[in-house]
């Protein structure tokens, strides 16, 4: 990964995943993003439809057994490939496994570390709002509602970050 900066945010490029030393970088980069315990919000749209069907198939089946009513928040939902969800989850050990399939699994993806004193309903509201005007998340942040915002790139071969 290499980062670069423009407009005062850090652009991370040439993500590889298709490769052992670019899944161990991407890894290792989330470990030392994240603390254990830190409540984190991700939200998501688009099921990635550049990853081959059975490896999504297998990815479905472990995300199933983490997402419950009390930590994913759906804002819309046309299809199986088409939706728009908001979810919360405390960073813990193996989280960078995670990480790596929600990367591989959904098309559009950000990461979210929330101020101490926002809550997910809270968050929920404004995406449910606000999303839509707010490509990059600038006026979230600037709302005081994160610390720090991850985007995925298109394509997943970059990420933005947002301090």
């Amino acid at each position: 990964m290499n980062l670069k900066q423009v407009d005062n945010v850090n652009v991370y490029e040439d993500i590889r995943l298709d490769t052992i030393d670019g899944v161990i970088d991407f890894k290792n980069f989330w470990a030392k993003e994240f603390q254990y315990g830190q409540e984190l919000f991700f939200y998501f749209h688009r099921l990635e439809d550049l990853t081959d069907q059975k490896e999504l198939d297998e990815i479905e089946k472990d995300l199933l057994q983490i997402f419950n009513e009390d930590n994913i928040y759906i804002i819309i939902y046309l299809d199986k490939s088409w939706f728009t969800y908001l979810f919360k989850y405390e960073y813990k050990f193996g989280t960078e496994n995670l990480l790596l399939k929600f990367w591989r699994y959904f098309y559009g993806m950000d990461i979210i570390i929330p101020n101490i004193n926002v809550s997910f309903k809270e968050v929920c509201e404004y995406f449910y709002l606000h999303r839509e005007n707010d490509i990059y998340l600038r006026s979230f942040k600037a709302n005081g509602y994160a610390k720090t915002v991850y985007i995925k790139g298109l394509g997943g071969d970059y990420l933005i970050k947002n301090k």
